[in-house]
């Protein structure tokens, strides 16, 4: 599959035959340079005028992150249709702009080492097959906390309450005014309604024409809760692994002896029911090596509000008989558990999130994913989205990788030396498209062999002087 084959169904949402080829340069622009700073990859102030009106909404038809989602929903459907069983990661990823003081609705993340920070934020969604492997981008969304249309959990239930609403503090009636607003127009955001939007949607996006496909959806502790649990098991139908936090209650409790006081057990704390154990002879976590690590999987039913789930609690211990980890793994799923296998397969669900992980990395470190020069939030939230858009097309053509001579090609000339990766393609790819441009001015300028050969002679090592 080529990029343009690929980018199809996002070009058909236009018919100005302009903003097509407008579209079609600005995706070629960030793989050539690997890169989504439009200004840096625009030959001109014209071609940076250009692409900025396709994504600030100064066009009628504009290249938005709702069409760029639906064109990854196509893309992704129609890969995965013959799946009997997928695995959907969903996860929050910031995009961080630590020292940008001037973007519009600008908010505030966590920098790696936990330190808030400016930034943007996105929640992402990507599939795998649990037959053959295959992974795609599925679907992302685009928000932030600085966005006058976030509303917070606790401002939702003051408003709800009528506390905003009542308030002796004039803002917070006139948020309160705000806020009902957006209720009206539906525009209101907030992480929680995101992940409902999102997760509701490629249920039925996957199931519409495939119903008895099983769909697993993995997510981490930030969604340890009932309202999550309840929609993926009894609205959505679908199977979840989620992990729990650590300070989770068990269903036990004991009486304090002193206050007579009913606490329950933290569920880390208790005796599970079932349990086995399997063996590493190595493992490797944040490039420590440890050897004949110890896994102990055990299991238990977990009841919450009159719903049986079940827990399963994962310890790593090394060689000395030390916990690698100072609190055990929690996940709860609405999986059937029932025997050592099945418990395994839980863990290792979970362990599939980490392949979203990666697939961040690929577009920060690779695609410059948080690298953009454009100031207005819509523009921000379009850019953002094209580049997970561009970014899909290289986990499209991965089963490819080993197999197309075509690539393997382009893997050599992005200096692969015999590795053919993703990187080393999209490297073989800039340098094409390098290439190309090269021959474009050439043919535009009218430059003579002898022409060329002098410009040459400027970057060529081994000239010799005539």
């Amino acid at each position: 599959m080529t990029l343009l084959t690929y980018s199809g169904v996002l070009l058909s949402n236009f018919y100005d035959k302009r903003i097509i080829q407008n579209t079609e340069q600005m995706i070629q622009n960030i793989v050539e340079n690997k890169s989504i700073r439009i200004w840096s990859n625009s030959k001109d102030k014209a071609e940076f005028d250009r692409h900025k009106s396709l994504l600030d909404g100064s066009l009628k038809s504009i290249l938005d992150d709702k069409k760029i989602s639906d064109a990854l929903h196509k893309n992704g459907v129609n890969a995965l249709a013959d799946s009997d069983h997928l695995i959907l990661l969903h996860d929050p990823c910031d995009i961080r702009k630590e020292h940008s003081k001037g973007l519009e609705n600008l908010g505030k993340v966590r920098s790696l080492d936990g330190d808030i920070v400016n930034g943007y934020s996105t929640f992402n969604t990507v599939a795998i097959d649990e037959k053959n492997k295959q992974l795609r981008l599925i679907d992302l969304a685009v928000y932030s906390n600085g966005d006058p249309h976030y509303v917070t959990k606790e401002e939702l239930k003051q408003y709800q309450k009528g506390s905003l609403q009542k308030s002796q503090n004039l803002q917070d009636r006139l948020r309160a005014k705000q806020i009902s607003q957006f209720m009206e127009d539906d525009t209101y955001v907030n992480l929680s309604r995101l992940t409902h939007k999102q997760l509701q949607l490629s249920s039925e996006l996957f199931k519409k024409d495939n119903p008895h496909l099983i769909l697993t959806h993995v997510l981490d502790r930030q969604f340890d809760g009932n309202e999550y649990f309840s929609f993926i098991d009894k609205e959505l139908q679908d199977e979840f692994v989620i992990r729990l936090k650590s300070s989770r209650n068990s269903n036990q409790s004991v009486i304090d002896e002193e206050t007579h006081k009913k606490h329950r057990i933290k569920l880390k704390d208790i005796p599970f029911t079932h349990s086995d154990s399997l063996f590493m002879d190595k493992l490797l976590i944040k490039s420590k090596v440890y050897q004949q690590v110890k896994c102990l999987i055990e299991w238990d039913i977990y009841s919450i509000e009159g719903k049986d789930y079940t827990a399963v609690r994962i310890s790593l211990i090394d060689r000395k008989g030390s916990p690698i980890f100072k609190e055990p793994m929690l996940l709860i799923t609405n999986r059937t558990v029932s025997n050592p296998e099945q418990a395994r397969c839980v863990y290792h669900l979970y362990l599939k999130r980490f392949k979203i992980e990666g697939v961040f990395k690929f577009l920060k470190n690779v695609l410059g994913w948080e690298d953009f020069q454009v100031r207005d939030f819509e523009s921000i939230k379009n850019i953002i989205a094209l580049c997970f858009f561009v970014g899909g097309y290289f986990y499209e053509i991965e089963s490819a990788l080993t197999q197309n001579h075509t690539i393997q090609y382009l893997c050599a000339l992005g200096d692969g030396k015999g590795k053919v990766t993703r990187h080393y393609f999209l490297k073989g790819i800039a340098k094409l498209l390098i290439h190309k441009s090269v021959e474009q001015f050439v043919e535009q300028q009218s430059i003579s062999p002898d022409q060329f050969k002098e410009m040459m002679a400027f970057v060529t090592l081994n000239t010799t002087d005539h």
